[in-house]
């Protein structure tokens, strides 16, 4: 149970330093804000009608952003399967300790 308490600890940090990196790091794009970190790029709709193609530095900076916007959602998984798991021995704790605390 330590080993998972850590892990979850260790991953809340992890999702915490991603989301305040991810809303420091600008590429350009109008569209993004601070309530708007954790859309991919290719979430947001153009305004313009007409196609035009984007200037490579920014396509990088938007793949990078995009990357990183994975991992934080790949991180957030691993936090809902770990606290999830934390539960479940917090509750295997519980329901043993109260077994063995009353005389049979």
């Amino acid at each position: 149970m330590l080993g998972i308490t850590l892990l979850l600890l260790l991953l809340s940090i992890t999702c915490r330093f991603l989301s305040l990196y991810i809303k420091n790091i600008r590429t350009g794009d109008p569209n993004e804000s601070d309530l708007t970190f954790w859309m991919f790029s290719y979430d947001f709709k153009s305004k313009n009608k007409e196609w035009k193609p984007e200037n490579s530095g920014f396509l990088k900076r938007k793949r990078k952003r995009n990357a990183l916007i994975f991992a934080l959602y790949i991180n957030v998984f691993l936090i809902f399967l770990t606290f999830n798991s934390f539960i479940a021995h917090l509750l295997d704790f519980i329901v043993e300790f109260e077994k063995f605390s009353y005389p049979v």
